[in-house]
């Protein structure tokens, strides 16, 4: 009875030790559209179009003090009229991303870091195409503030895809994102 008695009793103490270490970070956020409305559309030449910017969600794991791993979700809507038949098109973005983020300051109310992100865009319209690209992301830098489970974060960073020149989906996309996170 003891030995079960002293199992549980460390079994609690490493779970509450681990939920001490944050080991587990998730975080949805919106990020910016700057590309699309400022690039791609102008040389296009369409108009009357716009944008739901980024909106994403992503899961971190710690497996060190410097080194997580998880992976991200991100979404968007372009929509614009087309002039030459009056029809609304829409194109959504969905994202999929595996995620390496880097803490290179670890404090009680701020942590800074950096992160790269590879994966895949699927991208497709209300007239039932489909297509398929890589996608990157690279976080150059990125803060987290605050202290306890609830947190707030703001990056700085850039989102790529492209399969040629011809078509590239976004490159630029996201430089700037901000998100609210859980830890625990």
């Amino acid at each position: 009875m003891k030995r079960i008695l002293l199992l549980i009793a460390l079994a609690l103490t490493t779970a509450l030790s681990a939920q001490g270490q944050d080991k587990y970070l998730v975080r949805v956020g919106a990020g910016d559209s700057l590309f699309e409305s400022l690039v791609f559309h102008p040389a296009a030449g369409t108009s009357h179009y716009t944008y739901s910017g980024h909106w994403f969600a992503d899961f971190h794991y710690k497996l060190t003090r410097v080194i997580s791993v998880g992976g991200q979700l991100d979404w968007q809507s372009i929509c614009w009229d087309r002039e030459e038949d009056a029809f609304r098109s829409r194109n959504y973005d969905l994202t999929i991303l595996p995620t390496v983020r880097f803490t290179w300051l670890n404090r009680k109310w701020v942590r800074l870091y950096s992160g790269l992100g590879a994966g895949l865009l699927i991208a497709f319209d209300n007239e039932g195409g489909r297509e398929f690209a890589p996608a990157f992301n690279l976080n150059s830098i990125g803060i987290q503030f605050g202290d306890g489970h609830w947190c707030g974060s703001a990056d700085l960073g850039l989102m790529a895809s492209l399969k040629n020149v011809n078509h590239i989906y976004y490159f630029g996309a996201r430089i700037l994102s901000v998100g609210v996170n859980y830890r625990w």
